[in-house]
């Protein structure tokens, strides 16, 4: 009696995945030249989400009989379109098609980076990359790196090293205690992910000590030794500053001059958010927005923003590579000989993922094929973009400027004579809510000292001023009939 065959091995077929390879990569080759030229689709086809939910049960269109194309065509046709030229909202980026081909590699091969025999190729790759940030952001000797799933886990890590080196007891081992708490020095404008890393690691809303900004939105340097007095008197303990660059609402740059300056003085560790803004380190026309970089502890920096890879993908640096390896100190005897706790190859004793997927390979093969000389192009085509968009706004009665930009990051919003600021807050909502909803362009929104302000991040590579030209005008179309309609 023969035994039944075994179903198992089907959906391995390699032939069937040469097919269906095949008409995947043409059906993304087709959606890359549409989106590109931004022509024939909205850039968010918006549909209400129960009623998408209902489109996308597992019965729809046949169910496990759909052709994989006809499911992909369904994927595609309902998303946001962040390679359209009117994408020009969140920071995340149009991905590099290169980087788009070789996550389909190390998606299939799905070789772990936690510990080197699981993906040796990719701690090869990562630590080349590490080597090349180092050298960009002007460390010595002694730097070290690791990656990790985005910018809050990236902070986080960095965080969790400053809480670890600069308490004068085992933290990790003996838990929080109530004299002396740590603290941290943050920003108000510092993305929401630093106080929130400040609770998760159980210190509370007391050791999250804000900094007032200034009217451009950087950190106000000059307040923090007062600060600094004013939470020892209460019990807290500063062990660290955590500076932006850039911030994510107006991309506005902290001095990371004066908060080394100021870390150094009193032996703090100077983490800074580099998640959006350190693509600057490739230009030499914007590269003063980070000095003293090379003096900071540790540095966060996001290749899915401004580097062009696929989300999520976050490098974190660390001027002494040996504090990285301080950031956690339970023991796991089964990943780890005692004689390799401390080697640059084991990343899983570093960060808080154990398991993570191949992202110095992403992010290898982004500098590889393009590197450098591309990466500045880019970086400096977009911030000067941010900077001829504001003189359209400034020159325009119609229109205001929440700050000149430092970054690609620009707020701005539509303004009417005899309105007051609660009026046209409802008003500017009311516009990027039309604006979104009829998929002409996809812009966001930020609430600066009580005001609403539309935001762009000007991060796609194919964005034009010819597409801000369109935007502004689109704006002052919706602005005005809104206007009018309150005057009826």
């Amino acid at each position: 009696m023969s035994l039944p065959k075994s179903k198992i091995p089907t959906p391995f077929n390699p032939e069937n995945f040469r097919k269906e390879g095949h008409i995947l990569v043409d059906t993304l080759s087709d959606y890359l030249e549409k989106a590109l030229t931004g022509k024939e689709m909205p850039v968010l086809p918006w549909n209400d989400p129960d009623r998408l939910t209902e489109y996308f049960s597992f019965d729809s269109a046949g169910g496990e009989k759909e052709p994989l194309d006809s499911f992909i065509k369904r994927i595609i046709d309902n998303s946001i379109h962040i390679h359209h030229p009117h994408y020009i909202g969140h920071q995340v980026t149009s991905p590099l098609p290169v980087t788009a081909l070789v996550q389909f590699c190390t998606t299939l091969l799905n070789n772990g980076a936690a510990i080197y025999e699981m993906g040796p190729v990719n701690m090869a790759m990562e630590k080349n990359v590490i080597n090349e940030f180092g050298s960009l952001i002007g460390y010595q000797t002694g730097f070290d790196g690791i990656f990790t799933h985005g910018g809050t886990a990236g902070n986080l890590t960095g965080m969790l090293a400053a809480r670890q080196v600069k308490t004068d007891y085992n933290i990790w081992e003996d838990g929080v205690r109530e004299k002396d708490k740590p603290g941290y020095l943050i920003s108000e404008q510092a993305h929401y992910s630093v106080g929130r890393n400040v609770k998760i690691m159980g210190l509370g809303d007391d050791s999250i000590i804000k900094v007032p900004v200034d009217k451009h939105f950087r950190m106000r340097t000059d307040l923090l030794e007062e600060i600094k007095r004013n939470a020892e008197k209460n019990g807290i303990r500063i062990i660290s500053v955590v500076a932006s660059s850039c911030s994510t609402a107006t991309g506005s740059y902290d001095n990371l001059e004066a908060v080394a300056d100021f870390s150094e003085k009193h032996g703090l560790w100077m983490h800074v958010d580099g998640a959006h803004g350190m693509g600057v380190l490739f230009s030499e026309k914007y590269r003063d927005r980070v000095n003293g970089i090379e003096r900071a502890d540790s540095v966060v920096i996001d290749f899915h923003k401004m580097l062009l890879v696929p989300a999520l993908n976050t490098l974190v640096m660390f001027r002494n590579g040996e504090r990285s390896f301080e950031t956690f100190a339970q023991k796991a005897s089964y990943l780890f000989q005692k004689s390799q706790q401390n080697v640059w190859y084991n990343s899983a004793s570093r960060t808080i993922e154990c398991t993570k997927s191949a992202l110095g390979i992403i992010a290898y093969s982004a500098l590889k094929y393009y590197g450098n000389d591309y990466y500045r192009h880019y970086i400096e085509s977009r911030y000067d973009l941010a900077s001829s968009f504001a003189v359209m706004v400034r020159s325009d009665k119609q229109l205001q400027l929440a700050l000149e930009p430092e970054s690609n990051i620009t707020c701005f919003r539509f303004t009417a004579e005899g309105y007051n600021d609660q009026v046209l807050n409802q008003i500017n909502h009311e516009i990027r809510d039309r604006i979104i909803k009829e998929g002409s362009f996809y812009i966001v929104q930020a609430e600066l000292e009580g005001k609403t302000w539309l935001r762009l991040t000007i991060i796609n590579p194919v964005t034009s001023v010819n597409d801000l030209k369109e935007l502004l005008l689109r704006i002052k179309e919706i602005g005005t009939q809104l206007v009018l309609k309150r005057e009826l």
